[in-house]
């Protein structure tokens, strides 16, 4: 106790450090508050940082485990990064793309304009989607969707590109698996009925457009149904093939064969420069038709073909009418004693006058042969 008061006559004896005292204590108390403040501003943003921390490892965890592709380049196109499904799709190793042009990939079918509309709708500031045929390491080809954004600095100035690509060679197969399956004769490969009417249909547009003739060439084979019954219905089949072969090999690349149900077929001759063009073409066909088919058995066998011939405008210009006028001149050849051809309407009495004069002629010189002899 005596210290107590010794103390308090010394402090009394300085009346200063009295005065002060309290302020001391003031500013002693201020600094805590701040200290403790500032304390916890720094483990709110100690936590913010933590949770920023995990929000990075989760996206960072996304990307590098992404199923589909994941590259970002430059301003300039250059190849930052990949994630591991890109180097899964394409055979590439990392390093063997970092400072690459995506190119790399590009494969024979992708035209340079695609790129060029792509880095115009890019550098914009505009998303970019749109499909790549592209090409692997080993070299074969593949098709992604992808979609390619722009990224953005604190100024709005575009820095990086980001893009996200898809497999879909899967989809596109079955699409176009689909399509062969609607749109082509599964037996021969050849168009169907369908596809047939659709190219016959937008031939006539053109046709009709720009002022042109084309030829439909209707067609039975004769002597089918007696090759299915001495042997068998795959000998058949093999003689369909063998017939959708030769038609093919007696057309131009533009004009179009197919197949429009058991052993009948047609022949659309586009942009004909003279209508005898297409009789030309079915004597073509009827020397091919008529060569000996071996089949798998060991056997060979002949067949013959009957053909009718409609003309567009001559005929018709309705798609229906052309082909019935073509179907009802082929039967007119099946009357008449099969494996041959004739014109539909008014074409096929300038042909058979034409035959008569030509008939005449040699009949003469034969004549004028022998009187010479």
């Amino acid at each position: 106790m005596s210290f107590f008061l010794k103390f308090h006559h010394l402090l009394s004896l300085m009346p200063a450090i009295t005065m002060v005292g309290p302020l001391i204590l003031a500013l002693a108390a201020v600094a805590a508050l701040h200290y403790l403040k500032l304390t916890r501003q720094l483990r709110e943003q100690f936590a913010a940082l933590q949770s920023t921390s995990v929000e990075l490892r989760k996206l960072s965890t996304a990307v590098e485990q992404s199923p589909a592709s994941i590259v970002i380049t430059d301003r300039l196109g250059t190849i930052e990064y990949v994630n591991p499904a890109f180097c899964r799709l394409t055979g590439y190793a990392l390093d063997e793309v970092l400072g690459q042009n995506p190119k790399l990939l590009k494969g024979e079918e992708v035209a340079d304009e695609n790129f060029k509309e792509m880095w115009e709708t890019l550098l914009d500031g505009r998303e970019w989607r749109g499909e790549f045929h592209n090409k692997r390491k080993d070299g074969t080809l593949f098709w992604e969707q992808a979609s390619i954004s722009p990224i953005r600095n604190q100024k709005g100035e575009i820095t990086h590109f980001v893009g996200v690509k898809e497999n879909i060679t899967e989809r596109k197969q079955l699409l176009a698996h689909l399509d062969q399956m609607a749109h082509y004769d599964e037996l021969t490969s050849l168009p169907n009925r369908a596809l047939f009417f659709d190219r016959l249909a937008c031939l006539r547009a053109l046709s009709r457009r720009e002022g042109r003739s084309f030829a439909l060439l209707f067609l039975d084979l004769d002597g089918f149904k007696k090759v299915n019954d001495s042997y068998g219905h795959e000998a058949g089949d093999e003689v369909l093939r063998a017939t959708a072969r030769r038609l093919s090999a007696c057309v131009r690349d533009s004009d179009t064969v197919a197949r429009m149900g058991g052993d009948e077929f047609t022949v659309i001759l586009g942009n004909l420069s003279e209508p005898e063009h297409a009789g030309q073409i079915a004597e073509k066909i009827i020397g091919e038709l008529s060569a000996p088919i071996g089949l798998e058995c060991g056997a060979s066998c002949r067949i013959g073909v009957s053909i009718g011939i409609s003309f567009y405008a001559d005929d018709s210009m309705d798609v229906e009418a052309l082909v019935s006028a073509a179907d009802s001149a082929m039967y007119q050849v099946k009357r008449e004693g099969k494996n041959g051809y004739r014109f539909s309407g008014e074409r096929e009495s300038v042909r058979q006058q034409s035959l008569k004069v030509r008939q005449l002629r040699v009949v003469g010189q034969e004549g004028e042969e022998r009187s010479a002899g």
